[in-house]
């Protein structure tokens, strides 16, 4: 690995570090367990435990289960559960690290990426088998993948020769080829991490995705033409996707210079009127979280009980919004986890 990436990575770590301890400071609360009648939705509910760390969490397209990263046995494996954090099972395993969860539309499979310490390439496993297959052979570091709407393509984001660039493939891999050139460079010291899946429109024509600057919203044709920014108005804009309605959904992250807790606001732009609006304002997660395709129900990872944990809040809920904003509610605890 060369040196440049090296230094790329150690700024990512420490970012998470401090991503973490803000988290910690706002979020820490004392866990309660409450027993609530099933008409009353609970705000905010602990679905891991795990002894080790679990995060990025997805959910399934019909919403009933959730796919998750988890090192609870030492190297990072995929994991999936219930909805309500029961029947918790590990669907990869071995030495490698197996990352970033995404489910295929079909709800059937989860696409991850995998590293093997020096490689890593875009694998896709059955989420009832387990059966897994391996996708990409890029000779260098393939992360972040996401299949089109209609199964036909995977996006992904490789970095390979000190440049990061946004690839494409078909479903089962092959046509490989990039969408994008010199998306970012690490001669030019550049970020050249990936920031997050990138987001496929409905049709399946267009991918949304962070610019390069980790600050800007950018979209292009699923073919890689006609890329432009949408979004770049001086905030840390990040994670965009497309909401059902159409509209491209992103997060603005707002990190105090000194001391203060970070928190970040969930904005809706019209790719038609180029009109924002804000859905939720003052957002107590910093990192990709995971709304349901209704925005009535949001996954996230936490540390507030003193690791990474994945927290699940319930919109509908009378407490949702101020356990969106880490006003500390009630939190209901699941106690059957396999």
């Amino acid at each position: 690995m060369s040196a440049q990436r090296i230094i790329n990575l150690t700024f990512l770590v420490c970012s998470s570090l401090v991503v973490a301890f803000f988290a910690f400071t706002y979020l820490a609360a004392p866990t309660q367990t409450l027993f609530a009648p099933p008409s009353q939705p609970v705000a905010i509910t602990r679905l891991t435990y795990d002894p080790g760390a679990a995060f990025h969490p997805a959910w399934s397209p019909d919403g009933r289960l959730i796919a998750f990263e988890s090192n609870r046995d030492g190297a990072s494996h995929i994991q999936v559960m219930n909805a309500d954090g029961t029947h918790q099972r590990a669907l990869t395993a071995g030495e490698n690290n197996d990352r970033h969860p995404a489910w295929t539309p079909d709800g059937k499979s989860i696409l991850y990426d995998s590293f093997d310490g020096a490689r890593q390439d875009i694998w896709i496993v059955n989420a009832t088998t387990g059966i897994r297959q391996q996708l990409t052979r890029v000779d260098g570091l393939a992360e972040y993948a996401s299949m089109s709407p209609d199964a036909q393509r995977i996006a992904y984001y490789v970095y390979k020769d000190m440049t990061l660039n946004i690839w494409s493939a078909r479903a089962d891999g092959s046509d490989a080829k990039p969408l994008t050139r010199d998306f970012a460079d690490a001669r030019r010291k550049e970020p050249t991490m990936a920031w997050h899946q990138p987001s496929w429109s409905a049709d399946s024509q267009f991918i949304a995705y962070t610019g390069a600057d980790g600050r800007s919203i950018w979209m292009m044709r699923s073919d890689g033409s006609d890329a432009r920014e949408i979004i770049n108005d001086g905030e840390t804009n990040h994670f965009p996707w497309f909401m059902a309605d159409g509209r491209l959904a992103f997060i603005t992250e707002y990190v105090p210079p000194k001391y203060g807790a970070a928190w970040t606001n969930f904005w809706a732009y019209d790719l038609k009127t180029r009109a924002r609006t804000l859905i939720y304002e003052f957002m107590s997660m910093q990192e990709p979280v995971a709304w349901s395709a209704d925005n009535s129900k949001l996954l996230f990872a936490s540390p507030r009980n003193g690791r990474f944990d994945i927290y699940r809040i319930d919109m509908d809920a009378p407490d949702g919004l101020a356990a969106l904003r880490g006003n500390n509610p009630v939190i209901s605890n699941v106690t059957s986890q396999r």
